[in-house]
């Protein structure tokens, strides 16, 4: 499984290759399917994970520890609410178990649903003079919101509990979407949240000065970062206090520059 963070990973080849072997074949799995279903739509990474795009996002997939994530935006979990009953899941979250067979018919039907709902929303969108348009750029937290809303339930609880270790330990730190993550940064950037996986929150230290504090959740021998796993609820409160202790400590020595 790969150490590094989201940056490293730019396709989905890449994506499923970090994964054990019997994950990697659901993976391609259910990336056959939705291709099948979805010919003209275009692969890439987004949000970390594997996404359809055709006439904007279509789907995502994801690997987990105990599952495969499909995530065909609330409307295509409303549209098939009743099929969909069996399978844990969120507003915008369906799990298939690792241990069953993939509901091919099912996700193919999703996925085609899913075509005609964004065709229909590209086709209300009425043309608008160039220089009329006026986008709004979301700011940091619509889009660390928008990551996060990407999670299921379990994911998001774990990295929801880092996040406020990570934020009440220093108020000189901002954060913002950087290398398809949350990232944390003062002066210069200090910390990021690497791929969950195997129910591990991975964060990456990856400020030259982080070399010089010592700490026994600190891994990894890199000249300019170390990596800090929790793994759990459990992990999370039992190494509050250290995790505290290497941001303040981070951010005095960034200080002293």
């Amino acid at each position: 499984m790969p150490t590094d963070m989201n940056t490293s990973i730019k396709t989905i080849d890449e994506y499923i290759a970090s994964f054990p072997k019997d994950v990697q074949a659901l993976l391609q799995k259910i990336r056959g399917i939705i291709k099948k279903a979805a010919p003209k739509a275009t692969e890439t990474i987004s949000y970390g994970i594997p996404t359809f795009v055709q006439d904007g996002n279509l789907v995502h997939f994801g690997g987990y520890k105990n599952h495969i994530g499909f995530y065909p935006a609330p409307n295509g979990i409303e549209a098939f609410k009743k099929e969909l009953s069996k399978y844990e899941g969120s507003k915008g979250t369906v799990k298939f178990s690792l241990d069953k067979p993939l509901p091919a018919a099912l996700i193919t039907q999703i996925v085609k649903y899913r075509i005609e709902k964004n065709k229909e929303k590209a086709a209300s969108k009425k043309p608008v003079l160039k220089k009329s348009i006026k986008t709004a750029k979301p700011t940091d937290e619509q889009l660390v919101k928008a990551w996060i809303e990407k999670l299921d339930a379990a994911t998001k609880k774990e990295i929801e509990a880092v996040r406020k270790i990570i934020k009440a330990a220093s108020p000189k730190l901002n954060e913002r979407i950087k290398w398809n993550a949350p990232s944390y940064y003062y002066k210069e950037d200090v910390v990021t949240f690497g791929p969950y996986k195997n129910g591990k929150t991975l964060l990456v230290f990856h400020h030259p000065s982080i070399v010089k504090i010592k700490s026994p959740l600190l891994e990894g021998n890199y000249k300019d970062r170390r990596l800090l796993y929790l793994e759990g609820s459990k992990s999370i409160v039992t190494n509050k206090k250290e995790l505290i202790r290497i941001i303040q400590e981070s951010v005095k020595l960034i200080d002293k520059k």
